[in-house]
């Protein structure tokens, strides 16, 4: 009997962490190769992105190439100001910190196999807006 509570709450408890875990989205093609496939999450309340990716074109080999991430993050200078726009605007209104939404890219090497997607995490992510791939290489 006491096998079975133990073997009941450790079944509970892995089944919980999935429900708190980030889901990994739906797989997109990228923007410029639909062959190159990619799908991503967020982790740590936007503290960073993982992604993965696979070619679904892959044969037998590997598959090398470059990618570039757009992604969605908030600046980190406590002194962004709008510009001033001329003597009348009045002064410049000082933003605080990490409030402001930028788009940044990042670029990637990945190699993927038949048995193995590619990945890639990117700090400080809120989302991923389009990935472009470049230099595709299959073995």
């Amino acid at each position: 009997m006491k096998q079975a509570l133990c073997a009941v709450g450790v079944t509970a408890f892995l089944l919980a962490g999935n429900m708190w875990g980030q889901q990994w989205g739906d797989w997109v093609g990228a923007a410029n190769n639909y062959a190159i496939a990619y799908r991503y999450r967020m982790l740590n309340s936007g503290k960073s992105c993982d992604l993965e990716y696979k070619d679904t074109n892959q044969g037998n080999g590997y598959t090398t190439f470059d990618a570039a991430v757009d992604y969605t993050t908030t600046t980190s200078d406590s002194n962004y100001a709008p510009p001033n726009n001329g003597p009348n605007s009045g002064p410049p209104n000082p933003r605080t910190p990490n409030t402001t939404r930028v788009t940044k890219t990042d670029g990637e090497h990945i190699v993927t196999t038949t048995t193995h997607n590619g990945g890639a995490q990117i700090p400080n992510c809120l989302g991923i807006t389009e990935v472009r791939v470049s230099f595709i290489q299959r073995q």
